[in-house]
């Protein structure tokens, strides 16, 4: 399944063809370091109510209202845990069963062209290397990222005003 991803600094924008449809989906990037208390084992929920995750040894959770919360409006958020946890957060919101995908994500122009305008692609190899590690769901399966494509942020918006010209 491919899965198209725009993992920009305040939400995390999916769309993916599900049964001929196009389906879309925004989820919020608000994650604080250390997870979350769940609730499973006190209710009949199986699945643990908080969103916990963990990366290359580092704990995140969900959380919209932590005063804690990463920042992720600065380009570094491109390759960090952060931006990793909030794709699989994402794919997790939308109901597609955890199985391996491909994803297309994107960079900001600054960083994916260089000073020559040409593709930059020491910093898409490090968005794709980065977009690539497991990510761990507390109670849950997980997704595996199979293959990365990096396109600019701004072309795919173009897309839509570009084909009816």
């Amino acid at each position: 399944m491919r899965i198209f991803v725009d993992d920009g600094s305040t939400n995390i924008k999916l769309a993916w063809v599900e049964d001929g449809a196009v389906k879309t989906l925004i989820s919020p990037n608000s994650f604080k370091p250390e997870w979350s208390m769940t609730l499973q084992g006190l209710t009949d929920a199986t699945i643990p109510a908080s969103a916990n995750y963990e990366i290359d040894g580092e704990k995140y959770s969900f959380d919209q209202l932590s005063p804690d919360a990463v920042r992720t409006t600065e380009t570094r958020y491109q390759y960090s845990d952060v931006n990793v946890v909030a794709i699989h957060h994402a794919l997790i919101q939308s109901g597609i069963a955890p199985q391996p995908v491909d994803i297309v994500v994107t960079l900001p122009l600054g960083e994916y062209l260089d000073e020559n305008d040409q593709p930059n692609l020491a910093n898409i190899e490090r968005k794709k290397n980065n977009v690539r590690r497991a990510v761990t769901v507390q109670g849950r399966e997980n997704f595996t990222i199979r293959k990365v494509s990096v396109l600019p942020e701004s072309v795919p918006a173009g897309f839509d005003v570009l084909k009816d010209l």
